[in-house]
C-alpha cells in the first residue's frame, strides 16, 4: 500500500491542515506520518491566524497550553487569535511576548481575564487593530464588549 500522506507536496498538505481545527492539528497530525509532524510544528505560516474553538471531544485537555503551543508554533508570526475557554490574565502576557504582530484578538467564554489583566495586556499590541470579547465576565462591560484602542477599528 502506497503511504500518500506522505508523499504530498507542502503546499498541498498546508491546505489541508488549514482547513482543520487548530485543536485538531495540535492533537492528530503528528500521528499521520513524519511530514505532517513536519507541518505542525515547523510551518508558522500555518499557525499565522490561530482560531482554538472548542468541542466536547476536547474535555479534559489543557486548553491554555494547546493555546500557548499553538502561538509558540507561530514563531512570533500569528496575526489573529481567536480563544474560546483558552486564556486568562497570564496567556494575555504570554501572548503579547509571543505575538509582536498580533492585529486582532478575539476572546469568548474567557472568565479568566479581568479588566486589570486585560488593559496591562494590550499594551503589549502595538498593532492591534480589533479587539473582541464575548462572555468574559470579569471585563467590566457586560457580557459583550468592543474594546476601543486606538489602532483599532
Amino acid at each position: 500500500m502506497r503511504d500518500w500522506a506522505g508523499g504530498l507536496p507542502t503546499d498541498v498538505l498546508l491546505s489541508i491542515l488549514h482547513r482543520l481545527d487548530h485543536a485538531d492539528v495540535l492533537i492528530s497530525a503528528d500521528r499521520v506520518c513524519r511530514e505532517w509532524r513536519r507541518a505542525a510544528r515547523d510551518e508558522p505560516s500555518l499557525w499565522r491566524r490561530i482560531t482554538m474553538l472548542w468541542h466536547e471531544r476536547f474535555t479534559g485537555l489543557n486548553r491554555l497550553a494547546m493555546a500557548a503551543a499553538a502561538v509558540r508554533r507561530s514563531a512570533g508570526q500569528c496575526e489573529a487569535f481567536c480563544g474560546e475557554y483558552a486564556s486568562d490574565d497570564d496567556f494575555l502576557f504570554f501572548l503579547g511576548e509571543q505575538a509582536p504582530c498580533l492585529k486582532s484578538l478575539r476572546l469568548i467564554s474567557c472568565c479568566d481575564v479581568t479588566t486589570e489583566g486585560l488593559e496591562e495586556a494590550v499594551k503589549d499590541f502595538p498593532l492591534l487593530e480589533e479587539l473582541e470579547l464575548s462572555l468574559c465576565n470579569n471585563v467590566r462591560g457586560g457580557q459583550y464588549l468592543a474594546y476601543s484602542m486606538p489602532h483599532c477599528h
